[in-house]
């Protein structure tokens, strides 16, 4: 199990200056510090849902230094699963509005029924490709906290002896 997100204010344990100064760095890193110069691939132009999902995901991460221009290629094929999830909702939706109808025939629901059980793997499969691709872009807390420990990592690194000549 991952370990519980925490930022370098809410940590207990003793630190020395230079790793509470590599942590915050880090943490300001990826905190909000420039603005992501993302554009909308022609490859989304049929796909209104996703265009809209981009344009509001890259809003929110307005200003945030996780996402740059290499990044636009993994958050086009997030944005489209976005999409793809909410048409297989919209077919969930619909399967399970004739099953529950009182004129729909018995044996057209036991068929509908395993339908119905067929997209919800789908749909879990769904969910569970774009969670991983949400962490691979730094959109969950977990992935943005690895992020600040991996740059604070890589700051203790460039100085390992810092820590041993206090001032």
């Amino acid at each position: 199990m991952p370990n519980a997100v925490k930022t370098g204010d809410s940590m207990t344990w003793h630190r020395t200056k230079a790793e509470i100064e590599a942590r915050e760095a880090a943490e300001a890193e990826v905190l909000p510090s420039r603005q992501a110069k993302l554009t909308m691939p022609k490859t989304l132009k049929g796909d209104k849902a996703a265009q809209g999902y981009w344009r509001a995901i890259v809003k929110k991460m307005e200003g945030l230094a996780i996402l740059d221009d290499l990044d636009s290629e993994m958050l086009t094929i997030y944005v489209s699963g976005l999409s793809r999830r909410d048409q297989l909702r919209q077919v969930y939706a619909e399967v399970m509005e004739i099953t529950t109808d009182p004129k729909t025939d018995p044996d057209a629901k036991a068929v509908l029924l395993g339908k119905l059980n067929d997209i919800n793997n789908r749909l879990q499969g769904q969910e569970k490709l774009l969670l991983s691709y949400a962490n691979a872009l730094g959109m969950t807390p977990e992935a943005r906290v690895r992020l600040a420990r991996k740059k604070a990592a890589k700051a203790m690194e460039a100085e390992p002896d810092a820590d041993l000549f206090v001032d």
